[in-house]
């Protein structure tokens, strides 16, 4: 950082310094993290999610908008924002908030800009640490992790550059630390390998080859509230042997320009909630999902793939998803909403359980408390 940024990182941090113990009274500030410094994709993407946000009675809101170029806005709607600035001029203009919540989707979102707000702004943020959200972006420790607390993975091996695929098809060849089925391939044949190879490398230098679990595929939530984790309705991804899989196609409706601009309504991998699923498998996915979740360090709230292998009936993790954008559109709050729940009311009070986390120096690191049971 030049000098006049450390200035204003400074100026940032002092505003911050005695956060409070107590939410305000009169009003919550919440400062919404949105953009992407990486590309328009991502740009994009979460803006799709930062225009459909849920207003939480109580609460103002507050936009900081990173663009790919690198200069952020500020402002109190999506429809009046500043004028591009420097970081330096943005943390400025940052007004004094209560709580961030991250909207951003690409890697640097998901990690360094959480770390940012939170460990040198003194900011809290809901949602997990950066570090946690780095462990869980990398698809390959993340099947190490949760693997050690006993939730079953797939056979799977890491490919570079000039590496050779060692397991046989079917198998699914994806990028090892990239979203939304980016790169993502069904092989079903050896001959296929080589151009998946090709897809993979475009959005990663390193990929996971992991042999295809067929079956149904599960999406499972898990919540922190304050009586303890909360598992809501699942929802089921309605694969077929024409669709096995789903593609960014399945998830988002793509511009001609290649950016998302919403959600797609004409997927033909349906989504279901509530699935319906025997007692005896949502017991086994809701505790691999508390695993998983203890496992990996989350924090708030947590999002899992499983797939339910048709032969066995065991659930296999595919991916874990630490994001939650506050939309009504988001699949926590498809989920919450399913169950006939008031969906401000949870947000408010996973909001207020966030705001209140004070940093405590442990040795060499930062820990959290909210001083919450």
């Amino acid at each position: 950082m030049d000098s006049q940024t450390l200035e204003a990182v400074k100026l940032a941090q002092s505003d911050t310094d005695e956060p409070s113990s107590q939410l305000p009274e009169s009003e919550t500030k919440i400062l919404y993290l949105a953009g992407s410094c990486v590309s328009d994709f991502y740009y994009e993407l979460s803006l799709v999610y930062a225009r459909e946000k849920i207003q939480v009675p109580g609460c103002k809101s507050y936009y900081a908008i990173i663009h790919p170029d690198g200069l952020w806005q500020v402002g109190t709607c999506l429809n009046g924002l500043s004028e591009k600035m420097n970081l330096a001029s943005f943390l400025v203009e940052l007004p004094q908030v209560d709580l961030v919540v991250p909207l951003m989707f690409c890697l640097p979102g998901m990690t360094t800009y959480r770390a940012f707000f939170e460990d040198m702004l003194g900011i809290p943020v809901v949602g997990s640490t950066s570090e946690c959200t780095s462990l869980a972006a990398n698809k390959a420790k993340t099947r190490s992790v949760v693997s050690s607390a006993g939730v079953k993975v797939a056979e799977a091996q890491l490919i570079t550059r000039g590496g050779k695929v060692t397991i046989q098809p079917p198998l699914v060849i994806k990028p090892n630390s990239a979203d939304n089925s980016l790169g993502l391939t069904l092989v079903r044949r050896e001959e296929e390998i080589e151009s998946a190879l090709e897809v993979g490398f475009e959005h990663d230098d390193v990929l996971l080859a992991e042999k295809f679990i067929p079956g149904r595929e599960l999406r499972i939530a898990v919540v922190e509230r304050n009586d303890g984790l909360y598992i809501p309705p699942i929802i089921e991804y309605l694969v077929s042997e024409q669709n096995p899989i789903r593609t960014t196609d399945d998830k988002y409706k793509i511009s001609t320009n290649g950016t998302p601009e919403a959600q797609s309504q004409k997927s033909p991998v349906t989504p279901v909630c509530p699935a319906q699923v025997e007692p005896e498998i949502l017991k086994q996915i809701s505790e691999a999902a508390k695993k998983c979740h203890v496992a990996l360090g989350c924090r708030d709230y947590s999002l899992y793939d499983f797939r339910i292998h048709q032969d066995t009936g065991e659930p296999y993790l595919l991916e874990a998803g630490l994001f939650w954008a506050f939309a009504k559109n988001s699949m926590i709050s498809k989920m919450i909403l399913a169950e006939g729940h008031e969906l401000e009311k949870i947000v408010r009070e996973v909001w207020s359980r966030a705001a209140r986390r004070v940093r405590i120096p442990c040795g060499s690191i930062l820990k959290y408390s909210s001083g919450c049971v």
